[in-house]
C-alpha cells in the first residue's frame, strides 16, 4: 500500500566541483552553485554535470526547517546555497527514509545514508553549525528511476507509514538509533 505525504520543494542546486570537501583546510573552492526551476534526473546518475554525478550517493536532500531553525540560533539569514544540498525539501522527516525507496514526483529514490555535515560548516556558516547540523544534516539518495522534478508542492509517496509530526518535531530530529 503507498503511503502520500505532502511536501514542497524549494531549492535545486548543483554544482560541478566541491568547494570544501576534498580541499585543504579551510581553502574554500570558487565553483559556484548553480541554482534550476527543474531537475532532470538520471537512473544511477543523478545531476548531469554535478559533482556528485554518478557517484555512490548522486542526490543529497536537505530540509528546509533544519535550514531555520539554524538561523534561529544564529539570530540572522544564512545562505541556503552554502549547505551545498541538491534538493531543499519541507514537510519530512529525511531520517525516516534511509534505507526506504520513495517517490517525489515522477522521481523514484532510495534514502542511501545520512548526509553527514562536515566541520567546515563551522568555517562557512560559523562555530557551531556542525553541532545543530549533526544527527539532520538531510539525506544521500540514488535515483533508481528517472524523470523531471519541478520547484513546489507535491508529494511523496512511500510503502511505509512515516511519522506525521509537525515541524518542530522534525527540526529536532536525529538519526534513528543504530545509525
Amino acid at each position: 500500500m503507498l503511503h502520500h505525504y505532502p511536501v514542497t520543494l524549494h531549492h535545486f542546486f548543483s554544482s560541478a566541483k566541491h568547494n570544501y570537501f576534498t580541499n585543504p583546510k579551510f581553502v574554500v573552492g570558487a565553483a559556484p552553485t548553480l541554482s534550476h526551476k527543474e531537475l532532470a534526473l538520471v537512473p544511477e546518475r543523478g545531476i548531469k554535470d554535478d559533482r556528485f554525478e554518478a557517484g555512490e550517493y548522486p542526490i543529497t536532500f536537505f530540509s528546509l526547517e533544519v535550514a531555520d531553525a539554524i538561523e534561529k540560533v544564529f539570530e540572522r539569514r544564512i545562505d541556503i546555497t552554502l549547505y551545498r544540498r541538491n534538493i531543499t525539501i519541507s514537510g519530512v522527516n529525511l531520517c525516516e527514509l534511509i534505507g526506504k525507496q520513495f517517490r517525489v514526483g515522477d522521481v523514484l529514490f532510495e534514502g542511501m545514508a545520512h548526509c553527514n555535515p562536515c566541520t567546515w560548516m563551522n568555517a562557512i556558516i560559523g562555530k557551531g553549525t556542525y553541532r545543530e547540523m549533526k544527527g539532520r544534516g538531510g539525506l544521500r539518495a540514488k535515483v533508481i528511476e528517472g524523470g523531471t522534478l519541478r520547484l513546489g508542492e507535491t508529494r511523496i509517496e512511500s510503502d511505509i507509514i512515516l511519522i506525521k509530526a509537525p515541524a518542530e518535531a522534525m527540526i529536532l530530529s536525529r538519526l534513528p538509533k543504530g545509525l
